[in-house]
């Protein structure tokens, strides 16, 4: 990855909120008027609330916003709810969408044979119990009564940037979220992409629409694929043909050796020479960085914490998130080149950027570099930025993984447990 790569994401995201009023993309169908006057809530002002994480109340996010970037003055969250409904998500998706165009074309990533490793899966989205959200995306849950979304995203696993990512409601399947993957990802090429995706994706039907568009792929087999399995119980590898509509598709099945005698089936497009039995187990292990991913958009940027209850402002929140998300990841990487050519001979394990508080000092700054024209006071800002992330940085021990917890036949607060008697 090419140095200072976040700084440029960052940029890219400051042009799109100083020209948005010029888009015909920026406003609502059917709202051509809306900000067309000087309000205290201005297009960029709006757009910046949006991008930056809801760690508070909207209403104390409004007040600190208005002591740093407007004088004091600070708007209702009556006033922001009503205005950011005029916003299109789908502006919002466009610096996504920009980013991910700098990131492929200009980045310089890491690649596995010229591949980008691109890891699928999907997750929950909790959302408010309003009657448009459920409307919108559904619910989930035992009585069926808890707001729920779907998302998706394309992930790389070398990088720890995403690709794509989905949205929509929870009666969707993950296959149709992929689906969409693939269309977007299409655009850059496929078979620059290495698909790897979890047991619940693979079948027939995926498998000839992968090949027949270009990718390549990995996928795990659930147990249901008795039919391939049962072939595997002699060999480590088996070559597979069938005939769809008049067409030959052929993938190579893989036995990976777990231990304790423990299993679990491959399949894949790429011959011996391209990917072989260790790189392929080696390869679908590190598709647990999606869910890594996850964690870090729910925890660190409070993915869930919408601060709205329309449809229009889930959308908005999901996209400038993942936005965000992948500007953040970019100063992360760069962090950690810095900290991998440091000369340190007292580290007994390699080092990487603390991503909990890198995080927490790149997500004020950005907010303050979109208001801030002077290049100079931003490079600066950044370069202090880089030098923190850079300095606090983290052991990686490897081999850890401690034994699971066997969780609570009962759960309970722990205010309500009984004191100890003496």
């Amino acid at each position: 990855m090419i140095l200072k790569l976040g700084r440029k994401l960052t940029e890219i995201v400051k042009e799109k909120i100083r020209q948005c009023k010029g888009s015909p993309t920026f406003r609502v169908p059917g709202q051509g008027q809306a900000f067309t006057r000087d309000r205290k809530l201005t297009a960029e002002r709006i757009l910046s609330m949006i991008i930056t994480p809801a760690k508070q109340s909207l209403q104390a996010r409004l007040k600190e916003f208005g002591v740093k970037f407007m004088n004091g003055e600070y708007a209702t969250k009556q006033a922001f709810s009503k205005q950011r409904q005029f916003i299109n998500p789908e502006y919002i998706r466009e610096y996504y969408d920009e980013t991910v165009v700098e990131m492929v074309e200009n980045g310089g990533l890491e690649t596995f044979k010229g591949m980008h490793l691109t890891a699928i899966d999907g997750m929950r989205v909790a959302c408010e119990n309003t009657p448009e959200l459920i409307a919108e995306f559904g619910c989930s849950g035992s009585k069926k009564d808890a707001c729920t979304a779907l998302a998706s995203a394309a992930y790389d696993v070398l990088e720890h940037i995403s690709y794509d990512v989905q949205i929509g409601s929870y009666s969707l399947s993950e296959r149709e979220l992929l689906g969409r993957h693939l269309d977007r990802l299409e655009g850059f090429g496929p078979e620059k992409f290495l698909i790897i995706a979890d047991r619940g994706y693979p079948s027939y039907d995926l498998i000839e629409r992968l090949i027949d568009r270009g990718f390549n792929f990995l996928l795990r087999l659930g147990e249901n694929w008795k039919n391939v399995i049962s072939w595997l119980d002699d060999v480590v590898e088996k070559d597979f043909d069938y005939e769809h509509n008049g067409k030959t598709y052929r993938f190579r099945a893989l036995k990976i050796d777990l231990g304790d005698n423990k299993y679990e089936y491959l399949i894949t497009n790429l011959d011996r020479a391209t990917l072989s039995l260790e790189e392929a187990k080696h390869l679908y292990a590190l598709r647990w960085e999606v869910e890594t991913f996850f964690g870090l958009v729910k925890t660190e940027l409070e993915f869930e914490n919408f601060s709205g209850k329309k449809v229009n402002a889930v959308l908005q929140e999901f996209y400038a998130t993942m936005t965000l998300a992948n500007i953040c990841l970019c100063f992360v990487n760069d962090a950690d080149h810095a900290i991998a050519m440091q000369d340190n001979k007292k580290r007994v394990y390699e080092h990487q950027a603390n991503r909990r508080q890198s995080i927490g000092q790149i997500v004020p700054v950005f907010l303050e570099c979109i208001f801030t024209d002077n290049k100079r006071k931003r490079d600066r800002l950044w370069k202090d930025v880089e030098q923190f992330c850079e300095r606090f940085s983290e052991p990686i021990r490897p081999g850890r993984n401690p034994e699971r917890k066997v969780p609570r036949k009962k759960k309970f607060h722990a205010n309500g447990r009984k004191p100890n008697l003496s």
